[in-house]
């Protein structure tokens, strides 16, 4: 029986975007105090209720859009094909910030307990660029790791704000929150912290790009969605309130890029800070990564739309990961620290353009497609509502912060530049002139190739069991074992199958083999030909090539499958996963396995 296409259920689509959107808890409390001082905890408050609606509407997009593409999907259909790219420049400056800082931030967090005497630039490029190595390869299974790391998160900051409050009673900080007040606050002041705030739900923009790996539309995004706003509603208002308002003013002052470490240190000690440390660092590291990811998908939409060339996002031939992607997905970022110095500050003052500028797109998209449908109820309003007041925050931001704007809107015209010359053929033939950007063009000769389901299709009552054999390269001996098998029982068919594995959540709509698999395929079925067997050829993409061969094996009634002996190295099955073994636990216990040495 075949598995369904994607593999996240509600709790690892938690983790995934509780791993992007929850690390703004590390580092929005210090940008804040640096902006409007101990208020920003009522500034957090003002803009929950937004972002609880925004919640609903990027479920609704999920849904609606499920072969991926988030904002970029809903501003295509509901404005046209050029703002559909325009919002994927806005997300794609977005995700490149996103990298930025969750890197720096990671390292600033680390330096509490290792003093890098100025060298937070060098360690968060170093980290970048290992993530970058880590992606290229291909890692095996992200959302696990990062369901473990949102865990520890989730935990450690549920104790931190425990343990704060036990030393800052509720009493403590309401009695310094009405000392505070807003009185001599100016309105302006006032609308330029509300849109300063959104910066705390920065993230949210990753669930929609899950849609493809998701197990279902029904109710995972909704389920994994609530968990993610009732993640964000403890952590997020009670730790900015506890480090704005709970800590000395020249403690706030004096480490604005980590002011949980500080409270954590302040309520607990050593004790409390190094577990704080390490979960802080770690979950941001895997933001920049989840962020890669988000960036990745955001490229593969636009290079579908032919706004960008399609050899951006090709899969590298060894690894079968999108290379070219990953790597532009850090090389910005690692531009953006440098020239900033790892300021975080100036990084979050550059966040505001691209990040409430998706935001708008998106949401005043689904209003319009609402009403297209004839929608007019409470829904449709409050969705205006919602449409109202981040385009407000995103007004404000546009004249508060000239920098962002700047940035953010110089990029996305280089992109849009970019996409002008796609379309007009202009940048291809510049890049054909690359040697091996685009990926070559592979003639074929031969049956054409079928999925495991329209091979059994092929098959009548009484055949007898097939023989199935995978590879992943030519070789004569391994398909001689598999057209003597076949031969044995008076079955000339051999199917032989290709699985394009992509590693993580790397999910290109494939609609045929790479060209390595086509190469491959080609020629297999070639040899059993010349060994007189009469060859099937089948592929699949997946993210389990031993799940892919059991399955296939299973659908197609095949009692045999014949596999080469891996020649995978160390590395590549620690990332991966061991083949063989995993293949042995999957396949029924009725189903032979024969490794060929």
């Amino acid at each position: 029986m075949s598995r369904p296409a994607g593999r996240l259920g509600w709790f690892l689509v938690w983790a995934v975007v509780f791993c992007d959107i929850g690390t703004s808890v590390y580092y929005v409390p210090g940008v804040l105090w640096a902006g409007v001082g101990p208020q920003a905890g009522f500034y957090v408050l003002a803009t929950l209720l937004a972002f609880v609606l925004l919640c609903v509407k990027e479920v609704e997009t999920t849904r609606r859009f499920p072969a991926g593409g988030g904002v970029v999907a809903v501003a295509e259909r509901a404005f046209g094909p050029w703002w559909g790219c325009l919002a994927g420049q806005l997300v794609m400056v977005d995700f490149f910030l996103t990298v930025s800082i969750s890197a720096a931030c990671a390292v600033y967090y680390l330096e509490a307990l290792v003093p890098l005497g100025g060298g937070v630039v060098g360690v968060s490029v170093a980290c970048l660029g290992l993530l970058t190595a880590l992606n290229v390869i291909g890692l095996r299974d992200s959302a696990r790791v990062s369901l473990v790391l949102a865990l520890l998160a989730l935990g450690a900051s549920v104790l931190v704000a425990a343990v704060g409050l036990y030393h800052r009673p509720p009493a403590l900080l309401l009695e310094r929150a009405f000392a505070v007040g807003v009185p001599e606050t100016s309105p302006w002041q006032m609308l330029v912290g509300y849109g300063g705030a959104w910066l705390a739900f920065s993230g949210l923009e990753s669930m929609s790009q899950l849609a493809p790996a998701m197990r279902d539309l029904g109710p995972t995004p909704r389920r994994g969605m609530i968990a993610v706003v009732l993640s964000v509603l403890v952590a997020a208002p009670l730790l900015t309130f506890l480090t704005t308002l709970g800590l000395p003013p020249e403690v706030a002052s004096a480490a604005p890029e980590r002011l949980v470490a500080e409270l954590a240190r302040d309520s607990g000690g050593l004790l409390l800070e190094i577990p704080v440390v390490l979960t802080a660092g770690a979950l941001l590291l895997f933001a920049a990564n989840t962020a890669m990811l988000g960036n990745y998908h955001v490229q593969l939409a636009l290079a579908q739309r032919s706004f960008l060339p399609e050899g951006l996002v090709a899969l590298s031939r060894r690894f079968q990961t999108p290379h070219r992607a990953i790597i532009l997905g850090a090389v910005i970022p690692v531009a953006l620290l440098v020239a900033t110095d790892a300021d975080l500050l100036t990084l979050a003052g550059l966040y505001a353009f691209g990040l409430l500028g998706a935001f708008v797109l998106g949401s005043v998209g689904i209003d319009v497609l609402r009403w297209r449908e004839g929608e007019r109820g409470a829904r449709f309003w409050v969705g205006v509502l919602t449409s109202l007041a981040v385009l407000l925050a995103f007004g404000v931001n546009l004249v508060a912060k000239p920098m962002a704007t700047s940035f953010g809107g110089g990029l996305a015209l280089v992109g849009m530049a970019v996409a002008v010359g796609t379309r007009t053929g202009w940048f291809d033939r510049l890049l054909e002139r690359i040697p091996g950007f685009r990926p070559p063009v592979v003639e074929r000769a031969g049956a054409a190739i079928q999925s495991p389901m329209e091979a059994r299709g092929m098959r009548r009552e009484g055949d007898p069991p097939g023989v199935l054999v995978a590879s992943r390269g030519a070789s004569q001996k391994l398909f001689r074992e598999a057209v003597d098998r076949a031969r044995a029982r008076g079955e000339p068919r051999v199917y032989v199958l290709y699985v394009d594995e992509v590693p993580g959540l790397f999910f290109p709509q494939l609609a045929q083999p790479t060209p390595e698999g086509l190469t491959v395929l080609d020629s297999a079925c070639a040899m059993i030909r010349e060994l007189g067997g009469e060859p099937v050829p089948l592929w699949v993409i997946s993210h389990s090539a031993a799940g892919a061969v059991s399955d296939a094996a299973e659908v197609c009634r095949c009692d045999t499958v014949v596999v080469g002996a891996t020649q995978r190295t160390f590395l590549w099955q620690a990332m991966r996963g061991r083949f063989i073994q995993e293949l042995l636990r999957q396949l029924p216990s009725e189903i032979r396995l024969i490794v060929v040495g």
